[in-house]
Parts: C-alpha cells; sequence; structure tokens
C-alpha cells in the first residue's frame, strides 16, 4: 500500500463520523482504482468496514475532552500507512476518479488545496468563514484535501502542527491576531505550520483540479437565501450528484451532516 487516501473520524454528541466514513470510503472505491482507505480513530468510535482497509485507533487521544475532534491531526504523518498519502475529511464524497492525480502528486512533499470551489467551479478566496487568514496573512490552505509523502519536509510541517497544537492556548494570544477558537481548528493550525516553514509561499504549491466544493452558503454566494439547501436541492442520480443544475465533478465537502439524505 504505497499510496492511499487517510482521514479522522471520532464521533462526538452530534455527529456519527464512523457513517460518514464509510460513505466517503464506499464512493472513493466506486470511482477509483487506486483506492485504498485509512481511518484513523479512537476507542470508543473503532469500527470494521469492508470499505476500509485499515483502521487505526489512537493510543493517546488529545481531544478526548474537546466537542470539537482537531488535536489529533497533527498525527498524520507518523500514522499512516502509505508512503504517500491524501487527507480529507469525513464528511466528504467523491464523485468522480482520480488514479492520474497520483502521476502529479508524487513528485512533492506537500501538496494543498489552494483556495476551494463553488458549486459552479468558479474558485473562491475571500471568505466570510476566513477572516483569520487574512488578519494573520496565512496562506489559504484546507486540511480537508491534502497530499503528503513520506519525506524530511513534510515530517517538518507535521512537527511544526505538532507543537502548535500541543501549545494552542499560547499560540493563539501570543502569534495570532484576533483568534477566538477554544480548540486547535487544523486549517488555522496547518495554514500557521506552513507559513513558518515556507514563508514567502515560495514552494506552495496549487493545482487548479486539486481543489474542492466547499458547500456553504458565503461560498455559494447565498447569503441571502434561507435555506441554501433546499436553493441547491442536493441529490445523487445514479453516480451523479448534483448541486442546482450543475452536475458535480469533484470532491465534494458537503459539510451539513444531515445531506446523506438524499446523496447516498
Amino acid at each position: 500500500m504505497s499510496k492511499g487516501f487517510l482521514w479522522f473520524a471520532q464521533n462526538n454528541d452530534k455527529t456519527d463520523y464512523v457513517q460518514l466514513s464509510i460513505k466517503l470510503a464506499n464512493s472513493i472505491k466506486r470511482f477509483n482504482k487506486k483506492n485504498y482507505v485509512c481511518v484513523i480513530t479512537d476507542a470508543k468510535s473503532k469500527f470494521e468496514n469492508k470499505a476500509i482497509d485499515v483502521v487505526k485507533v489512537l493510543k493517546q487521544d488529545d481531544s478526548a475532552e474537546h466537542k470539537t475532534k482537531w488535536a489529533n491531526e497533527w498525527k498524520a504523518f507518523d500514522m499512516t500507512p502509505f508512503t504517500h498519502t491524501i487527507k480529507l475529511e469525513a464528511d466528504m464524497l467523491w464523485t468522480t476518479n482520480t488514479d492520474w492525480w497520483w502521476y502529479h502528486l508524487w513528485q512533492n512533499d506537500l501538496v494543498f488545496s489552494v483556495d476551494c470551489k463553488n458549486y459552479r467551479d468558479q474558485t473562491i478566496k475571500d471568505t466570510a468563514y476566513r477572516q483569520t487568514f487574512i488578519k494573520n496573512q496565512l496562506p489559504n490552505i484546507y486540511n480537508g484535501l491534502m497530499y503528503f509523502r513520506k519525506s524530511k519536509q513534510a515530517q517538518k510541517f507535521f512537527e511544526l502542527a505538532e507543537h502548535i497544537t500541543k501549545n494552542w492556548t499560547k499560540v493563539k494570544t501570543s502569534m495570532l491576531v484576533n483568534c477566538h477558537d477554544e480548540y486547535p481548528s487544523t486549517d488555522v493550525v496547518f495554514a500557521l505550520a506552513y507559513r513558518m516553514l515556507d514563508p514567502t509561499n515560495k514552494k506552495l504549491i496549487d493545482y487548479e483540479w486539486f481543489k474542492f466544493i466547499h458547500h456553504k452558503p458565503a461560498i455559494h454566494n447565498l447569503t441571502n437565501v434561507r435555506d441554501h439547501n433546499q436553493y441547491l436541492y442536493p441529490n445523487k442520480t445514479g453516480d451523479a450528484v448534483y448541486l442546482g443544475e450543475r452536475r458535480v465533478s469533484r470532491v465534494w465537502h458537503y459539510f451539513d451532516k444531515e445531506l446523506d439524505v438524499r446523496t447516498t
């Protein structure tokens, strides 16, 4: 298993991330031949499913007392069973074949989704959700779709992420402006770690095809719509997923966990 997909799945009081993980794994295997999947979970959420090739259980859960389970994400480098890893989030779905990605990704140490896409496939850079990034001049990268390989550069990145996560209270007050996240948000942690690793973004790779659709109202420019899900009516026909009048042809980060009623 030299290459594969990895994400974390820890249930909380509101969301069953195990079930979301199974749906994501099934969607990856539906479209891709290179489809090994590893899910990292905790002892409470441990599970088995034929769509998931490897389940790893955290020896120490650093987010055990947290409402939002972000504090273990820096462990991805040490826990992945793969040489080449695409890291995701559990509340995503695959909608197309991406086997060809590996031919480009494996040449690099780190690749992120820089910016994201709306349902019309337009690139979205500045949103209401990323004010912390703007105020702190952080690279607009997303951990929800990223690639890393076993390399010194990637190892150094995750070591920085570890230090930021473990010292979050001090970091957010002394290194960041107007950051009020109680828990170490993975996107912020990874963006800060990357800025420390590459201050001028000289090595930041921005592949147009390596971006996902982020299903949030402001990204879709639907803040004036009362319910963007009713407006776009996400639905599935066969293997095709639709948002509004558009067929989804990218990784879809649906975010709203209830949407699987119409799409699975």
